[in-house]
């Protein structure tokens, strides 16, 4: 929708829609929110040809935007990113020298605003240009690797259960009532030929749930563990 409004007015426009930079900001700018909104002017912009003013204009209103939307505050006059106290120079991140070479890291920032729990702390810190911050926020990072996980309700967990194979379900019911189990101990309990058949069985219970979920098994150390948030929904989905 917001496309269209853009593509309009600029065809009505021409030159002329750089002074009505308040009516982009508050119709179509403003407004965009979702990842299809953004990725639908995105196309535009790279697909159209813009005397390099307009361009520069258009890509300006889209990154404020979008930093607007991941919670991080810029200046587009000063071309600095802002969180607290600290500072990002935008042409150390190449992102506003035009659309083809800001395209891909645009991407990967639109993609983002599906993970709604993210601190704007973290992605601020990997943005920096302070290898200092970049590797503090790094190793909070490892010691904090949940922070975009989500938790499992008991109709999810009874969606991914429905899911598997009985050999599948027939592990993961070994594993609720184990707890914890050696790989070797796997293998003996339940006859099976070697590791490759629990890599299988692991395999098949990451594959069918989605990206985004807390892990049901933990690997480590020749070892698996169930997850124990979820050990005794588990079990009383798995005897159902």
């Amino acid at each position: 929708m917001y496309k269209e409004i853009l593509k309009t007015l600029y065809s009505f426009l021409g030159k002329n829609i750089l002074n009505e930079e308040k009516k982009l900001k508050s119709e179509i700018f403003d407004k965009l929110n979702t990842k299809n909104d953004f990725y639908d002017i995105l196309d535009f912009l790279k697909t159209e040809t813009f005397p390099r003013e307009i361009e520069e204009k258009f890509l300006s209103l889209f990154i404020i935007s979008l930093f607007n939307r991941l919670r991080i505050s810029i200046d587009i006059e000063k071309k600095i990113l802002i969180y607290g106290n600290e500072k990002i120079d935008l042409d150390t991140l190449g992102i506003n020298k035009g659309i083809i070479q800001s395209e891909n890291l645009l991407k990967e920032l639109i993609d983002l605003i599906d993970y709604g729990n993210l601190p704007t702390e973290y992605l601020f810190g990997i943005l920096s240009n302070d290898l200092s911050f970049r590797i503090r926020i790094f190793k909070e990072l490892i010691g904090s690797s949940k922070i975009t996980e989500e938790k499992w309700s008991k109709e999810e967990l009874k969606g991914l259960i429905n899911s598997l194979t009985e050999s599948t379900k027939n592990f993961l019911k070994y594993m609720v009532k184990k707890g914890k189990s050696s790989k070797d101990e796997i293998i003996k309990d339940l006859e099976l030929k070697d590791t490759r058949s629990i890599s299988a069985f692991t395999s098949a219970i990451s594959r069918n749930s989605p990206s985004k979920k807390e892990r049901i098994l933990f690997g480590e150390k020749g070892k698996l563990y169930i997850n124990e948030d979820y050990r005794e929904i588990l079990k009383e989905l798995l005897l159902e």
